[in-house]
């Protein structure tokens, strides 16, 4: 982040000082080092030591509301150089927020305004020395009389924005832009009213008719009688300073690649919806065959795709409606007060804009747009809900084979109907099986399959697990489920072990069983049932669901390995993540969320987030398996990191029993072939 603050602020002419929240200083600019006479080591010793001892606490309450997310203009003090002088500075202190919309760095830029105190004290002494540094000063400088009257105007405002008459005050005004005039005339009100200083930005048309940022500082002159003797009105080019300050902007709410909103403005926008109380369409976009053009072409050609994508996208919208990149291939739209129709008509026009192909380097590449739409208030007031139903819309256009759009359809009663059928769901012999293979990276061979619940309802088709297991889990029928799962799981992987002894089954545990402690007999007896060896049986518990029932699971677990059985964790990183207290636990297996995996070969963070965890693990003798890999390059990188295992996409996806047996027969074939050639080189 350094680097960054190095790139915008080493040319900057005006002194940059940046903080941490802890209030040590991690950079100075070129300008801060010849002001003060200090490096950045020299202003990190101690106690602030570049200000007035009386000044320190001062100083650390202000940054104590910027840390709170608040930004603070025009604060003076006289600033400590390293020969002992002191030099008087106008401060003003900028957040920086992360990702996350919370403050990492606090920005304080520095200028000298020696000479503004010098002034002030000249337009004191006399108005002889007055006008002979004010025309030589770079700031505008303009004097007003008790009635609001110009009684000077300095040689710099004149040079950059043209003669003005003294006299007429109004004049001014044709200058200034037109939305910024209400609050500046506010400003001079408030100046002669209180006589106390009056600060503000605006912009303002210099000579060749371009529009330039001004801040204009407002003091009013008292007489012995305390009463208004003339107004003093200096003013200074802060564009540079603006531009900045939009990079920094830039960088906190929008998309790097593809210039639109990021997820932190995409949350702020919507509560923002939320709060003014607007109705909206939220629309989740998928651009199909998006990982395809990656792995096919390059990611260039994808990150070319992603912005042309956009820019496809942005061309059918309206000025009011809002489109945000909130991960890696999720796009989202917000549409303020829009109808059905309006949004069928939008929708119709951004299927259409993808229907002509894409060019990458003389390469066509044709993608299609799916879209799912969920509206609120209407189908929900949560905004949780509305993302989720809008996602499922996403999901059922997937199914039926993209490239068109899909509005949310709730199903009449549909969680009354799912609590009501649930129990009823396994005599019914509406549950079944997935499997989804293991696979074994040094070797390349199936250590074992992971067992899915599916629910393929008569009237509502295929209920979500994220639906109905925690409807389960209230309920108390998770026992019961759970019990079934492992037993037609045992059942169906000894089968496959006649031809595939070395294969493992790996069943979900939900730590809503982690109290049950009756679940170790039951759980005994079907293995004892089916004839399946301990050994070969893993339970898999999520990391947060673990240190929910920390101490009864610990128990639990235990009693599970006594009797051979292996414990993963599940989706770790999501959580807690701390591997001290795995090592206090029964677990032989640990599982790394698949959030970090997605990002490993263009994100080094995760990728050295993912290397970390491997390494622990192993030095506490246990392996490592890494969840969601679907592309060549993961699959390199968790190689050359020893990662045990793998499982995702790019080996299956999961499979119905008898599919998933013809995928382990030919997959195997294929491992025994590559065996094969390597022998004979």
């Amino acid at each position: 982040m350094t680097d960054k603050f190095a790139a915008f602020f080493y040319h900057f002419n005006d002194a940059v000082v940046i903080f941490d929240t802890t209030e040590r200083v991690v950079y100075v600019n070129r300008a801060c080092e010849t002001l003060l006479g200090r490096n950045k080591l020299d202003m990190a010793h101690g106690h602030l030591p570049w200000l007035q001892k009386d000044e320190i606490e001062i100083v650390r309450h202000l940054l104590k509301r910027v840390k709170a997310g608040e930004s603070i203009s025009n604060v003076e003090w006289k600033a400590k150089r390293a020969c002992g002088d002191d030099v008087p500075v106008s401060a003003a202190f900028s957040p920086i927020f992360d990702e996350s919309g919370n403050v990492a760095y606090i920005v304080c830029i520095l200028r000298d305004i020696t000479k503004q105190k010098e002034m002030e004290r000249a337009f004191q002494e006399s108005e002889r020395r007055f006008r002979l540094i004010a025309e030589h000063s770079s700031d505008y400088i303009l004097i007003l009389s008790n009635h609001g009257k110009l009684m000077y105007i300095s040689p710099s405002f004149q040079n950059t924005f043209g003669e003005i008459d003294e006299g007429d005050i109004h004049q001014l005004w044709n200058y200034v832009y037109e939305e910024d005039v209400p609050v500046v005339k506010e400003k001079f009100k408030e100046l002669y009213r209180t006589h106390e200083i009056q600060t503000v930005e605006f912009r303002k048309r210099n000579k060749q008719g371009e529009w330039i940022w001004m801040e204009a500082q407002g003091k009013a002159i008292l007489n012995e009688k305390r009463s208004l003797d003339y107004v003093i009105v200096t003013a200074k080019n802060i564009s540079e300073r603006k531009k900045y300050e939009e990079k920094l902007r830039q960088l906190a709410y929008f998309d790097s690649l593809t210039g639109i909103a990021n997820r932190t403005y995409f949350e702020r926008r919507i509560k923002q919806l939320v709060n003014d109380k607007t109705t909206f369409a939220l629309c989740y976009l998928d651009f199909d065959k998006f990982k395809w053009i990656n792995d096919h072409f390059s990611h260039q050609a994808g990150d070319y795709f992603l912005q042309e994508a956009v820019k496809r996208v942005r061309s059918v919208l309206r000025t009011e409606d809002f489109f945000a990149r909130i991960g890696g291939d999720e796009f989202v739209l917000l549409l303020p007060n829009v109808t059905k129709e309006d949004v069928t008509k939008l929708a119709d026009e951004l299927i259409q804009t993808f229907h002509q192909p894409f060019y990458y380097e003389k390469q066509r590449i044709q993608s299609t747009l799916s879209i799912g739409i969920a509206f609120f208030p209407k189908d929900s007031e949560r905004i949780e809900q509305v993302m989720k139903y809008a996602d499922q819309a996403l999901y059922h256009v997937k199914e039926r084979g993209r490239n068109g759009y899909e509005f949310y359809r709730p199903a009449q009663n549909r969680k009354a109907m799912i609590e009501q059928d649930l129990p009823f769901a396994i005599l019914q012999e509406q549950l079944y099986l997935c499997y989804q293979p293991k696979i074994e990276l040094g070797s390349g061979s199936t250590m074992g399959v992971e067992t899915l619940l599916r629910w393929r309802h008569p009237a509502l088709g295929e209920i979500p697990p994220l639906e109905f297991i925690p409807l389960a889990e209230q309920s108390g029928f998770i026992f019961e489920i759970t019990l079934w799962v492992l037993e037609q799981a045992c059942r169906q992987v000894k089968e496959w072990q006649a031809h595939f002894p070395d294969l493992n089954l790996a069943v979900n545990l939900s730590p809503f069983l982690l109290n049950r402690k009756e679940l170790i007999d039951h759980v005994i007896h079907i293995l004892q049932d089916t004839g399946f060896a301990p050994e070969r049986l893993i339970l898999e518990v999520t990391e947060s669901g673990l240190m929910e029932n920390i101490e009864t699971g610990r128990h639990i677990l235990t009693e599970f390995k006594n009797v051979g059985i292996q414990v993963a964790i599940d989706d770790f990183g999501t959580g807690f993540s701390s591997l001290a207290y795995i090592r206090n636990l029964p677990v032989s297996l640990l599982k790394i969320d698949r959030s970090f995996i997605q990002g490993i070969a263009e994100n080094s963070k995760d990728a050295t987030i993912v290397d970390t965890i491997i390494h622990l693990a192993k030095s506490l003798d246990i392996k490592v398996l890494a969840e969601g890999v679907e592309t060549d390059n993961q699959v390199s990188l968790l190689q050359q990191m020893h990662c045990d295992f793998a499982q995702g996409f790019y080996f299956s996806k999961s499979l119905e029993a008898e599919k998933l047996q013809q995928w382990l027969e030919a997959y195997n074939q294929t491992v025994f072939l590559q065996e094969g050639n390597h022998s004979n080189v």
